[in-house]
């Protein structure tokens, strides 16, 4: 199944942070690299991941100065956020929220991009299985 674009969401807590257009993710699993000279050169890694990580970036117009406070420390930088997925699932974790830029053109709308860095473990929630028939 294919799902458009805006149905992938970013929230703080359980508020959607709007006015983005462009949302992604990519989650990360640092390789422990146990290659010895027994190996004849070729790299051999271990199963388990030496760190985990996720790193969410948005873009979007610019919709007051929320973002700007969250970004320049008013409050917590460290804050729940979910992910949450077209399909119905979601991840939800502690994020760090690294950067923040805000950028205009003459004869446009005021940009925003940023990123948030996870903190600590996150949940990953499938999606439930439809319910019913054909």
């Amino acid at each position: 199944m294919k799902y458009s674009g805006r149905k992938l969401l970013l929230k703080k807590g359980s508020t959607v942070v709007g006015a983005l257009r462009t949302k992604s993710f990519t989650i990360n699993n640092e390789p422990i690299d146990v290659t010895t000279d027994d190996d004849d050169g070729y790299r051999k890694l271990l199963a388990d991941a030496a760190g985990k990580s996720i790193d969410a970036s948005f873009e979007g117009l610019f919709e007051g100065e929320d973002l700007i406070a969250a970004a320049e420390g008013q409050g917590d930088l460290l804050a729940e956020y979910t992910i949450e997925l077209p399909s119905g699932g979601d991840i939800t974790g502690d994020f760090f929220f690294a950067s923040l830029e805000v950028s205009g053109e003459y004869e446009d709308a005021v940009q925003i991009s940023g990123e948030l860095q996870s903190s600590g473990e996150w949940t990953y929630t499938p999606a439930s299985a439809p319910s019913g028939g054909v």
